[in-house]
């Protein structure tokens, strides 16, 4: 093939005319199917985990895997940390599988790439032979789950993202919002693992149950998110975390992945997907309809729970949001709404330089922030370090106060872009940007706007 129609020619249709080369080459005029097949049979640890001598449908057993060189694809790995030990993992190139059948044994010819240099997914081949289509089909199906299948550890397993595992450090203790808010979302999550799955399924229903926090950025949805995901983990489950801090950010295909991750986990399952908004673009939302209707719900026998975050409720579609069923709860989380809470969440983010007299700056605090109270107490201290100052003294705290308030009127973000997840600090992952059209509330600063 000269160098105009190798370029004018689809990637798969390259390695489609590479494998029927190779397969004549080795089996002569032996019949085959060319099919589409899963990139998890290339994946590494699917090969590592699925041993020889498994079984299959129709008296077929699996008896290993060769790799073989490939004109068309330069064999790549990607690398996952599940602990110490580095791990291969999504792997392209070209592979053969072997099996036996009491008639006799057979291979299959397998080749993976990426679809073109700006695209991240993987198209896959294989060559099989007519009369084992079942079997292949069922070995497909085990390398899938092979790859999906998160173990049971102490780590939330992250779809997309970075990292492949993220250790959450928040407690719930830690977590400061309405006493009932954060006792009706824990025995929510406490009554569905222990009696609601049991219920779903004597309805003939997925046990999948849907919840929403909603609220303004700042509020506390991340921290409680963090600390939700320790709780479960503490109680054994499974929890499994989409993230959009990669290059191929907010995609559907991230949510199909984690809802397969979910249906064959074994386990309960926390599902978290936060800004699940960015999500819902237009060519999306009919599937992401799909998903929440039940149609395509994972089927998780020990229970899945989705625990969803956003910012801006108007973007979520009226079907989303008044359509009883799809989300089974939508949770607001307001601003701090009285000065007993914006007492106890000062105190807690002033830490050893609390003194009884910031408790002045107190009633300025109602309406505002978590990320508010938080960032204040922050530019207190760094100001009195500034300063020299061993003690953050009251004029240095109002001095905070009032520079952050008047960043917020003047139209300026209170933080720099959120990092997307609570997983976000320790991985560095990027920025999510928020919708321009969504205007900063407006905060009164404490005292002379002079000082």
């Amino acid at each position: 093939m000269d160098a105009t129609n190798q370029a004018q020619t689809m990637r798969y249709e390259r390695l489609a005319l590479w494998a029927q080369a190779e397969w004549q080459q080795r089996y002569g005029d032996s019949a085959y199917k060319l099919l589409w097949t899963s990139e998890s049979c290339g994946n590494q640890l699917a090969q590592t985990r699925i041993k020889p001598r498994r079984r299959l449908k129709g008296s077929v057993y699996y008896t290993g895997v060769e790799q073989i060189p490939c004109s068309e694809v330069i064999s790549i790995s990607e690398y996952v940390m599940p602990g110490r030990k580095v791990v291969l993992g999504e792997t392209v190139g070209a592979f053969r599988f072997s099996f036996s059948h009491p008639s006799g044994a057979f291979d299959v010819l397998y080749a993976s790439s990426y679809y073109r240099d700006d695209d991240p997914n993987i198209i896959s081949i294989a060559l099989v032979p007519p009369n084992r289509l079942d079997a292949w089909v069922n070995f497909e199906s085990l390398c899938n789950e092979a790859v999906r299948r998160p173990t049971r550890r102490q780590d939330v397993y992250i779809v997309g993202g970075t990292n492949a595992y993220f250790k959450p450090t928040v407690d719930w203790d830690e977590v400061i919002l309405p006493h009932a808010i954060k006792d009706d979302l824990r025995s929510d999550m406490e009554a569905f693992f222990k009696d609601g799955v049991k219920i779903y399924q004597e309805l003939n229903l997925a046990p999948f149950r849907k919840l929403l926090l909603v609220g303004p950025p700042g509020t506390g949805k991340t921290m409680l998110c963090s600390a939700m995901a320790k709780l479960a983990l503490q109680r054994k489950r499974v929890v499994v975390y989409v993230s959009g801090a990669d290059d191929d950010g907010a995609s559907f295909h991230k949510i199909h992945h984690a809802l397969n991750v979910v249906a064959t986990a074994g386990y309960p399952v926390l599902l978290i997907v936060e800004e699940i908004d960015v999500y819902l673009r237009k060519d999306d939302k009919a599937r992401i309809l799909n998903v929440l209707d039940g149609l395509e719900s994972p089927n998780n026998e020990r229970g899945a729970l989705l625990l969803a975050t956003t910012n801006y409720p108007e973007v979520i579609d009226e079907r989303i949001a008044k359509r009883p069923g799809r989300m089974d709860r939508i949770i607001s989380i307001p601003p701090i709404q009285d000065e007993a809470l914006a007492f106890e969440m000062l105190h807690h983010y002033m830490g050893p330089q609390w003194h009884d007299e910031h408790a002045a700056v107190v009633p300025f605090l109602v309406g505002q922030t978590g990320a508010f109270v938080r960032e204040i107490a922050l530019h207190a201290r760094m100001l009195a370090a500034h300063n020299r100052q061993r003690t953050v003294d009251l004029d240095t705290l109002q001095q905070s106060v009032n520079s952050l308030s008047t960043q917020m009127n003047s139209g300026e973000d209170l933080m720099p872009r959120r990092l997307i997840g609570f997983e976000a600090g320790s991985n560095g992952s990027g920025p999510v940007e928020y919708p321009d059209d969504v205007p900063a509330p407006a905060h009164p600063p404490v005292g002379d706007e002079g000082d």
